[in-house]
């Protein structure tokens, strides 16, 4: 399979700004994941994870999807106070990079947005989970399953956290840990013109990307968990709702076209349990929904202080 070239400062490059203190290298830690954060002009709620992340075993080494122009923040890029390295991945500010293929120094990457946060019990669940599985290639372990209609011009958002947990994926993007092969297969030269797509209207990677894993067998694990292990961060320019007006408004209509788009185009997402198990955890019971938001984190003790 063919994929874009990655070389620095070309179009589909990108530069680095490392920070790594505390004498720890990144290097092909099997028992340990990557972090990978995106962010755009939400500096503060970057700030709170970071500092929240470097107490957590589990985590290798922090990468951060930079889409912004201007400079890093000075307190992020010299803090000589994380033994967790930091890297920032200065991009082009195209949404579809975040998922651009690098070398991310250990085989499980861990996807999340800045507005969300999990608890260091939940990233070593979801660890502990993905080492279980055959073929961790092929597995991807997350918090937010969807279902992708195959006759609906729509999903609904809600519909997979509540009994029957209708689903055949889930949302990388919300909090999701793949191979870090899976890149590569987004990235493949075939699909470029959807890559193009969603560049164009600033939406819907998730959902490429949820059919680019069926569409490669990779098998979808929703753990549902305490609300305790995850919670909602309200960044800057974002309302109490968890809605950002601009982006919201802007690309928010396109993403019904451009899921017909991606069903056209790869066929529908089986909902077969083998493809999609839901595995329960802690004293979650089955009736009450898995994960269902919006949980803030100012009511989480673990992310308090950051």
């Amino acid at each position: 399979m063919s994929g874009f070239n990655i070389t620095a400062n070309s179009s589909v490059g990108i530069t680095h700004d490392t920070n790594e203190h505390g004498g720890k290298n990144i290097n092909n830690n099997t028992s340990k994941l990557t972090v990978l954060i995106s962010t755009y002009n939400q500096t503060g709620c970057l700030h709170r994870l970071v500092n929240h992340l470097q107490k957590c075993p589990v985590v290798d080494n922090i990468r951060i999807n930079w889409f912004q122009n201007f400079p890093i923040p000075q307190s992020l890029a010299n803090n000589t106070n994380f033994n967790t390295p930091v890297t920032f991945d200065t991009l082009p500010n195209n949404i579809s990079h975040r998922f651009l293929p690098r070398d991310f120094g250990t085989d499980a990457v861990f996807n999340m947005d800045v507005d969300m946060s999990y608890s260091c019990d939940a990233l070593q669940l979801a660890m502990d989970t993905w080492q279980m599985q055959t073929n961790q290639t092929h597995a991807a372990v997350g918090f937010f399953p969807r279902y992708l209609p195959p006759d609906k011009k729509y999903y609904k958002f809600d519909e997979s956290h509540f009994e029957p947990y209708n689903r055949n994926t889930i949302f990388i993007t919300k909090g999701g840990l793949i191979h870090k092969d899976r890149f590569n297969d987004f990235f493949n030269d075939s699909l470029k013109p959807l890559l193009d797509h969603v560049d164009e209207h600033i939406t819907a990677e998730d959902m490429l990307m949820s059919h680019i894993l069926a569409s490669n067998q990779v098998k979808t694990i929703t753990l549902c968990v305490p609300r305790s292990y995850w919670c909602n961060l309200i960044c800057s320019g974002q309302h109490e709702s968890g809605q950002y007006n601009t982006l919201q408004q802007r690309s928010g209509g396109h993403r019904g076209h451009l899921m017909v788009s991606f069903r056209d185009y790869f066929g529908n997402i089986s909902m077969e349990e083998r493809y999609n198990p839901m595995i329960w955890h802690g004293d979650v019971a089955y009736g009450s929904g898995c994960n269902t938001e919006f949980n803030f984190c100012r009511d989480h003790e673990w992310m308090r202080n950051t």
